[in-house]
């Protein structure tokens, strides 16, 4: 079965806006946004069982089961438990990164958060992240969420994404201009 990225965004989009429907208060959002977190985690630092959600050899209901243990290990919500297992159980746990990456967008949406990539040579000092996403969060007029990419491949400087809009300033890009505007003199 192929899926499609706009049917990926969709079913999605329904997941996550499913499970802020059924969490009542802020403190469910609060303890599903942390089991959520933790899950994903989970995923990430385990590749065997990252495989696991997403075999189709292995059938749902063995995941469920799977899951129904994992949830009770990490003591998950029984709002998160259930709504793993019904993602589970109608087979888009392969989706569940997608799903997360929809439920976060919400919640930054709904507490003003915009999410700004800065990608630097190296890692940030916290001083200097602080600084920047001050800086930021004042000329913005928003809340900003940094989200830090070391690339050692844009030599120096930073790259900085905020919604559809890029400013590069690293030297890779520069070294590239300055390249391009002697080509007609070397």
């Amino acid at each position: 079965m192929n899926i499609n990225t706009q049917d990926i965004n969709e079913i999605s989009t329904r997941y996550s806006n499913a499970i802020i429907l059924v969490s009542e208060n802020t403190k469910n959002i609060e303890e599903i946004k942390k089991n959520f977190s933790h899950f994903i985690s989970l995923l990430k630092k385990n590749k065997e069982f990252l495989s696991i959600t997403k075999s189709p050899m292995i059938k749902n209901i063995q995941k469920a089961n799977a899951i129904e243990k994992i949830s009770k290990k990490f003591l998950y919500s029984k709002i998160f438990k259930g709504f793993l297992i019904t993602v589970t159980k109608h087979g888009k746990l392969p989706m569940i990164e997608r799903i997360y990456f929809k439920f976060q967008e919400f919640l930054n949406r709904k507490n003003g958060i915009t999410k700004v990539t800065i990608t630097t040579a190296s890692p940030l000092q916290k001083d200097a992240e602080n600084e920047i996403k001050k800086k930021l969060e004042t000329r913005l007029k928003l809340k900003i969420e940094l989200n830090k990419i070391v690339d050692p491949e844009i030599i120096g400087g930073t790259i900085l994404k905020i919604k559809s809009i890029m400013t590069d300033n690293s030297v890779r890009s520069k070294l590239i201009n300055c390249k391009t505007s002697m080509k007609g003199y070397i």
